[in-house]
């Protein structure tokens, strides 16, 4: 193999040297021994020997050398990280070809460049800072910039630096590592804005959610735990319930949280937390958060508050307590049906009637059965009354009718007996009220009524006749010598007492009467019917007048004022030799008055006949006294009386 000329010059140049050396080192070979001759030339064929061992040995040394060197630059120009070497003035002194692709400029073209001007304007003095750290400190330094967008694909890039010192203290130049994080400042980004859009939805949330570790203490709360118990997250993060709360609440919220703990899954309670404005009710949703690997690190609550619901729903259930105690107070038979006709409640009345009567041929049905079912087979067995009662129901219940009411006749086993039915519209649902009101007294008592008005009218045809012959026998009394005849004044005399007795057995009825009308039409109605059939009676005009009458009113108000009118009707019919009546009946928002007035003889209140002559003055104050009102009597001698009620609204139910 030929030498290259580099290395025959050198070989030249070091024989010559050689040559020089021996010239001022040489013995004279021609004065030494054979012997000592020989022994030289042994000794240097062995050197030359060992000589080109050793440069065959420096020449394999080299050859790898060079493959290093080879594989070095390979690694270092496709190695996945760009790698750049800048003078202290930050200018590209050398780079790799991964530099090239990382900031797309091909890598002849960056040498000489500036490297800050391939960053953002914005982050110039962030590089420069990191330059300046580099070179000052001559330590490890990294950044990460953002690149200019007509620069490479990338958009973010991580360096990484560290000063050369060429002599000791001296930094002559120094190396940067680039490395595309893009990837990862997208996601940082993303999960960022995923953050904060989270954090936004937790702090607009209305439940309270917070984040537990697994000692209790709080890692994380949302603005709504801060509202709720009036702190500020600050002073929240690393305490525990029992460094928040009261001990006794602390307590069952970390009994809780062992609860999920132990389930391994989410689990819900109701907790009851003292507020500033008092202790609320929330239901609490728990559950334990886990790692990769499955275990568990925090535990997350999502709090809502039902403390206003739970108000709501005791109200209702009072409500729904108070209307049931109502409907099981009343005498009549109640039930609601749905806009399909079946019975979804009953009163105790109800139910108590239709146990008496399971067996009979009457039924009207129970919780569950179809109401108008039983109506249509009723109906078919009575083609008049049956047909339109099941028309009225079926009137409100479809077609929108307000109200309906009729009165029927039911053969019960042990008594035929009268009923008044009502069918109201439900308000706020589809479905109807229906009252069945037991009105065989009343309805007995009207046909004691008519019998009693056919009694009097022979009564008084009988009175008419003996009337005539009364004052035929008056005029024969008033001849000389004449007696009146004593059988006709004897039954002229029965007659006066049977027609008092009959008069007072009206009396009587009526009072007994009216008050069982008050259930069906109200006060107001009942005093107006009892004021005309007083004066068809009497024949003494009265004249009655209502104004702003409450629509509802107890029973027992309204009982108690229709007898003090009619107690004193009776006793303006007796006593006052009246020739006229006037009745008032008023309401206000405070309450409830009657007065009744007539124009009649009057009376002395201070008299002690006034008090015995049935005015029944006691028992007419002590009923208003009674519901926590008074009652009042003006009356002078001959300038007529006037009796004033009046009941408080606060004690009357309305």
């Amino acid at each position: 193999m030929a030498k290259k000329p580099d290395g025959s010059t050198k070989g030249a140049a070091l024989r010559l040297q050689a040559e020089e050396l021996l010239r001022a080192t040489r013995r004279d070979v021609a004065a030494m021994p054979v012997k000592d001759v020989q022994q030289l030339v042994h000794e240097l064929q062995v050197h030359q020997i060992e000589l080109e061992m050793q440069n065959e040995e420096l020449r394999r040394a080299q050859m790898e050398l060079e493959a290093a060197r080879d594989r070095y630059v390979d690694l270092y120009d496709f190695s996945p990280v760009g790698h750049l070497t800048l003078d202290t003035h930050g200018t590209i002194v050398e780079a790799n070809l991964r530099s090239g692709t990382l900031l797309g400029i091909n890598r002849k073209e960056l040498i000489g460049q500036p490297l800050a001007r391939l960053f953002v304007s914005a982050d110039q003095d962030i590089f420069h800072r990191h330059c300046q750290e580099v070179l000052k400190t001559g330590t490890r330094q990294t950044c990460e910039l953002h690149l200019r967008k007509n620069v490479g694909t990338s958009c973010w890039i991580y360096l990484e630096s560290l000063a050369v010192h060429e002599e000791p203290g001296r930094i002559t130049h120094w190396r940067t590592a680039l490395l595309d994080v893009s990837d990862r400042k997208f996601a940082e980004l993303a999960l960022s804005e995923s953050e904060a859009r989270l954090q936004a939805m937790l702090d607009h949330s209305p439940s309270l959610i917070f984040l537990k570790d697994l000692k209790g203490r709080y890692l994380e709360v949302n603005q709504q735990f801060e509202r709720t118990f009036h702190l500020i997250r600050q002073g929240i993060i690393g305490k525990t319930d029992h460094d928040i709360f009261p001990p006794e609440q602390a307590t069952a919220f970390q009994a809780n949280d062992l609860k999920v703990m132990e389930a391994g899954r989410s689990l819900q309670f109701e907790e009851v937390a003292l507020h500033n404005d008092g202790p609320h009710t929330s239901i609490v949703s728990k559950f334990p958060l886990r790692r990769l690997d499955g275990t568990p690190y925090a535990i997350c609550g999502i709090t809502t508050d039902i403390t206003e619901r739970k108000i709501a729903e005791e109200a209702l259930q009072a409500s729904d307590a108070f209307a049931r105690s109502v409907l099981d107070s009343l005498s009549a038979h109640v039930c609601v049906l749905d806009k399909d006709g079946v019975i979804l409640k009953t009163n105790d009345v109800w139910t108590e009637f239709v146990r008496q009567h399971a067996d009979g041929v009457f039924i009207i049905g129970e919780v569950g059965d179809n109401y108008l079912d039983h109506c249509r087979h009723i109906a078919t067995a009575d083609t008049s009354g049956g047909q339109t009662i099941l028309k009225g129901i079926e009137a409100v219940l479809t077609e929108g009718k307000p109200s309906f009411s009729g009165e029927y006749h039911a053969p019960l086993m042990e008594e035929d007996r009268w009923f008044l039915m009502r069918v109201t519209q439900l308000k706020g649902a589809e479905g109807v009220v229906i009252s069945h009101t037991d009105i065989s007294e009343r309805v007995g008592m009207g046909k004691v009524l008519e019998q009693s008005v056919l009694l009097l009218g022979k009564k008084r045809e009988e009175l008419e006749s003996l009337t005539g012959k009364l004052i035929e026998a008056q005029e024969e009394e008033c001849k000389p010598s004449i007696a009146p005849p004593g059988p006709v004044a004897r039954q002229l005399a029965a007659i006066r007492a049977q027609v008092g007795h009959l008069s007072d057995d009206l009396h009587d009825l009526a009072y007994r009467l009216h008050p069982s009308l008050l259930e069906h039409v109200g006060l107001e109605v009942a005093l107006r019917d009892h004021v005309a059939e007083f004066t068809k009676r009497t024949g003494l005009p009265v004249t009655f007048d209502a104004r702003e009458v409450p629509a509802m009113l107890s029973q027992e108000v309204a009982i108690n004022l229709f007898r003090v009118m009619q107690e004193s009707l009776q006793n303006v019919s007796k006593h006052a030799q009246a020739t006229r009546v006037i009745v008032r009946l008023s309401g206000s928002s405070n309450g409830i008055g009657l007065s009744v007035r007539d124009n009649g003889k009057g009376f002395d209140l201070e008299s002690k006949d006034a008090r015995m002559k049935g005015f029944g003055l006691v028992s007419m104050q002590e009923r208003a006294r009674g519901l926590g009102g008074f009652l009042r009597i003006h009356s002078l001698p001959s300038n007529g009386t006037k009796v004033c009620a009046w009941i408080p609204r606060h004690r009357d139910g309305t």
